[in-house]
């Protein structure tokens, strides 16, 4: 560790405290949400942050009001590739007339900053960006390379912004190390997550009146039973590889700390959510079509194609049900013994007093891309506070000392050319 680099850098930082504090308010008044996912303005309150520092970056927009920003420079010598990654685009604001704060007012108050993502996760790409800023300005005591990418289709899995990235320009986004910044809880770092698996399962029947339910099956009473029978798919037993169930074991108090009481044996098992339905027209006419749709989360030790195959056994009962993969990702892992780990786990010690225990993740993130690809990828952030529900927020101690934490981590991965 280079101790005058992160003495130059906590002593950056803690001068620029209100000037990040304005940072973080001024992109959440600038609106994001996906759908429908036009995220200009959000991105030009990052350019002006990164044009005031110098740093080099360029605009990649598949979808021109969806941009994406990829910065990247060389340290002094040769080294490891660190790749930092977040996104600004946020879910819709959650029942905007039960806020007691503008859901797009960025307002600094009670010590913290509310707002529709301000948790979620325009803190953690405010820090990214100003990291990376920071470490530009330091270059010349760094060894490898540092790749920023701050991206505008994560909160729908979408494919304008890390997956375009990781497909289209993989020699400069891939790297050695992915470092993400979304919430959580900095008591943890998440080096895995279950895999989202969504299915659509179409129901087509031929449907009529609805007083002569002898003529027609109901496509609607056909979706309910298939419903039913895929919670069949949370009974499937799960053999957790050894770190994943010893994580899953030593965290297992703090992950319910974090997430509520029952986080932990969720965290092992499979997981089944309707989140859409879509049947029926007039109340007297019985449907002949209804599409449901499934959201499966796969955990470690099994696979999404088994998952399918379960599903479609379970479809087939039903001759009127079609069923169709919308989405699929295979529940992937890193190492939690990686340096990155250690190099978060020590800073969050010196600087806050956190015992950090490495964990995997519930929700999915844009780090599983980097994992798919075969690169280590850890996620640190501040605590997931109401995320896509009224007033959600992010507190500004603990998210300057999560900034740190991050930056810091990041200068010590650099600094020695090993990462270590």
């Amino acid at each position: 560790m280079n101790e005058a680099a992160r003495t130059m850098l906590r002593r950056r930082i803690a001068e620029q405290r209100d000037e990040l504090v304005r940072f973080l308010s001024e992109l959440v008044r600038a609106p994001s949400p996906n759908p429908p996912g036009d995220t200009r303005a959000a991105c030009a309150v990052l350019q002006r942050w990164l044009d005031a520092a110098g740093a080099p970056y360029r605009i990649v927009a598949p979808r021109p009001d969806a941009p994406n920003i990829l910065g990247s420079f060389a340290g002094a010598r040769p080294g490891p590739h660190l790749v930092l990654n977040g996104h600004f685009d946020t879910f819709p604001t959650a029942a905007a007339d039960r806020w007691s704060h503008d859901p797009y007012g960025g307002e600094v108050a009670q010590g913290r900053v509310w707002g529709t993502g301000s948790s979620d996760m325009k803190q953690g790409t405010a820090s990214l960006v100003a990291l990376y800023g920071w470490l530009y300005a330091m270059r010349d005591q760094l060894a490898g390379r540092l790749t920023l990418t701050a991206v505008s289709d994560e909160e729908t899995f979408g494919p304008h912004g890390a997956r375009w990235l990781v497909e289209h320009h993989a020699e400069e986004v891939l790297g050695d190390c992915l470092l993400n910044a979304e919430p959580g809880a900095p008591t943890t770092v998440r080096f895995g997550e279950k895999s989202p698996l969504w299915l659509a399962i179409r129901v087509s029947t031929p449907g009529c009146h609805g007083a002569y339910t002898h003529k027609s099956a109901s496509a609607t009473k056909i979706a309910a039973a298939i419903i039913e029978a895929l919670a069949e798919l949370e009974r499937i037993a799960v053999s957790l590889p050894g770190p994943i169930a010893e994580a899953i074991e030593n965290g297992a108090a703090e992950i319910d700390a974090v997430h509520a009481a029952g986080a932990a044996a969720t965290m092992g098992r499979v997981t089944l959510n309707i989140g859409g339905w879509n049947g029926g027209t007039l109340v007297n006419m019985l449907p002949g079509d209804c599409t449901v749709e499934a959201d499966i989360r796969v955990p470690w030790g099994l696979s999404s194609e088994s998952m399918i195959a379960a599903a479609r056994d379970i479809v087939a009962r039903f001759p009127e049900a079609e069923l169709t993969v919308l989405s699929r990702q295979e529940p992937r892992w890193s190492d939690p013994t990686h340096p990155m780990v250690g190099h978060l786990r020590r800073n969050a010690e010196q600087i806050a007093g956190l015992l950090v225990r490495p964990i995997p993740s519930l929700a999915g993130t844009d780090a599983r891309l980097w994992r798919e690809c075969g690169v280590p990828a850890f996620t640190y952030g501040t605590t997931a506070t109401n995320v896509a529900m009224p007033d959600e927020y992010t507190d500004i101690a603990e998210w300057l000392d999560v900034v740190a934490i991050q930056a810091l981590s990041a200068l010590d991965y650099l600094c020695d050319g090993e990462g270590s």
